[in-house]
């Protein structure tokens, strides 16, 4: 069985340079943890290795210390983090000369060539386990987008680089109620993707696919894959919209799953478990987060069931010029002055509370909350921000918030600083501090 572990259920938002007001990408994350979030954002320096050198693959926990060692990185250091053992890595890949500095929390962050990153955990056909931990995958999402932003100067080549290396050495998934694949926003200075991967049947493999966002489009991802047909010959400036492993179609195929009749490849339609917890805990964050990011484009608020039905595309062109603080309005929203507002109701009370906690297991009503896209048990959101007509120590820049993002402030932390502010490295779940800015 797959190890439950805590939620992460988190939102993703992707702008291509011609839906934003000033030619920027931008890619969004929040962290919807909870049971033990590790929030800390460190700047991980640039390095030289020797020849020869190994890369350590550690498993991931997703849990506070997210790494206990030495990588360069003072609230690492074991005497920063007592009472736990230093991490020991499950297996190891052949290291480069030089890896890029770069920013990162639980996933990897922006690096100083401006590829930044977002991730959202989402539900799949197929689970692994990790090596040393009851099966041969070697990489998480975590690690991934770590390795991603260590050698990768565009957006493409982090897509190519994460997908070949899931592929060789095995793919593993977060294994808790939210799914055991996941999707990646990815971007750099002129373009940006979304990223799926999963495990393949075998547990030693991967499964992935990628699509370019058009750069007058954004996209949003909330635990459900999105992309949808995989056309391969679909170019941009001579260079692909899609790109994706060979087993899409292999597995696909072999599972009677799809066949080549059937015309291009719907791999959500394929590859997606559908929405996990309950119907709308991701259809209805799409719906949301359209509604502010492309408010020209009629989108339903209802439907019968996101896998096989392609209610909310991957993609949509939009009217409107979007700035960082456009995309940290939508995850601060709560659905307010629509029929969903979780401000309203006798269910938020006299104070308009919009939080709804969990009491599994001391009620037994049918049914379920709506899920917003502000929640309280956020750990941390980012926005990413890739300038290109900045140099790329002031062109890329990571708006942080620590804890919820409706109740943060979002600190810019441009890469050429390599560095944070002390408060932001000390974020420690299980005792309040005023040093840090996650307590604050």
């Amino acid at each position: 069985a797959l190890a439950a572990r805590h939620t992460t259920a988190c939102t993703t938002l992707i702008v291509g340079k011609d839906a934003s007001v000033d030619g920027s990408v931008m890619a969004t994350h929040s962290d919807d943890g909870e049971s033990n979030p590790d929030a800390r954002v460190v700047y991980v320096p640039a390095m030289d290795h020797a020849p020869g050198a190994t890369r350590p693959i550690y498993y991931d926990t997703e849990d506070f210390p997210r790494f206990v060692g030495d990588r360069g990185v003072e609230a690492y250091l074991q005497k920063n983090n007592p009472g736990f053992n230093a991490s020991v890595p499950i297996g190891h890949i052949p290291q480069v000369e030089h890896t890029f500095g770069y920013f990162e929390a639980t996933y990897g962050i922006l690096n100083e060539h401006q590829v930044g990153i977002g991730e959202s955990t989402c539900s799949s056909v197929f689970g692994a386990q990790a090596r040393g931990h009851g099966g041969h995958a070697l990489f998480s999402v975590d690690s991934l987008s770590r390795i991603a932003l260590e050698r990768s100067k565009s957006a493409r080549e982090a897509v190519q680089l994460m997908g070949d290396l899931a592929v060789a050495e095995g793919f593993y998934g977060a294994g808790s109620f939210e799914g055991t694949g996941e999707s990646l926003m990815v971007i750099d200075p002129r373009e940006g993707f979304i990223f799926h991967v999963l495990p393949d049947h075998s547990g030693k493999s991967a499964v992935w696919a990628a699509q370019r966002v058009g750069d007058g489009q954004v996209g949003v991802v909330a635990n459900m894959f999105t992309i949808r047909h995989l056309l391969p010959n679909r170019t941009t400036r001579g260079q692909p919209d899609f790109l994706f492993s060979d087993s899409v179609h292999e597995i696909a195929q072999r599972s009677g799953w799809w066949r080549p009749s059937d015309g291009p490849l719907d791999f959500t339609r394929v590859y997606s478990d559908g929405e996990y917890a309950h119907k709308f805990y991701s259809g209805r964050r799409l719906w949301g987060a359209y509604r502010l990011l492309a408010p020209d484009v009629p989108m339903p608020s209802d439907y019968s069931d996101l896998r096989p039905s392609p209610v909310y595309p991957a993609t949509v062109s939009t009217r409107r010029k979007l700035s960082p603080l456009d995309l940290i309005a939508v995850h601060r929203d709560m659905y307010q002055g629509t029929p969903f507002d979780m401000t309203a109701g006798a269910a938020a009370g006299a104070f308009a509370n919009p939080d709804r906690y969990s009491a599994s297991g001391v009620t037994k009503l049918r049914g379920a909350w709506e899920r917003s896209i502000a929640l309280y048990r956020t750990s941390q959101t980012h926005v990413v921000q890739a300038r290109g007509w900045l140099p790329p120590t002031i062109g890329g820049v990571a708006w942080y918030g620590p804890h919820a993002a409706h109740g943060t402030c979002f600190l810019p932390l441009h890469i050429g600083a390599q560095a944070v502010p002390a408060p932001h490295a000390d974020a420690d779940p299980r005792s309040v501090s005023r040093r840090s800015a996650y307590w604050a």
